[in-house]
C-alpha cells in the first residue's frame, strides 16, 4: 500500500502557515442569488517548524486554490511559489 504524499508550500521564500480568519475579498460562488464567498488572507512564516504540513494531494489542491483565490480576489501577490514534497521516513 502506498503512503500519502506530504508537502510544504513556499511563497517568496516563506512557508505557508495557514489561512487567516479575516476576510480580504469576495469571490463569486455561482448561482442566481450569488452573494459570493469570503476570501481569507494567507499567513506565512520563516520557520519550517511552524509551517503547515499538507497531507495528501487533495489537501494540496485545496490550499493551492485558496492561494489562487487570494491572488485573484484580494491584494495578495507573490513572485515565486514552490511546492516541496516531504520525504517519508
Amino acid at each position: 500500500m502506498s503512503q500519502m504524499n506530504n508537502y510544504y508550500i513556499v511563497i517568496d521564500g516563506q512557508y505557508f502557515k495557514g489561512i487567516d480568519e479575516e476576510s480580504t475579498g469576495k469571490a463569486p460562488s455561482g448561482g442566481w442569488y450569488d452573494n459570493g464567498k469570503n476570501v481569507c488572507g494567507i499567513v506565512l512564516t520563516d520557520s519550517r517548524e511552524e509551517a503547515r504540513l499538507i497531507e495528501g494531494n487533495i489537501n494540496l489542491k485545496s490550499y493551492f486554490l485558496k492561494i489562487y483565490d487570494a491572488v485573484r480576489y484580494s491584494d495578495f501577490a507573490f513572485e515565486k511559489l514552490s511546492i516541496e514534497r516531504v520525504n517519508q521516513s
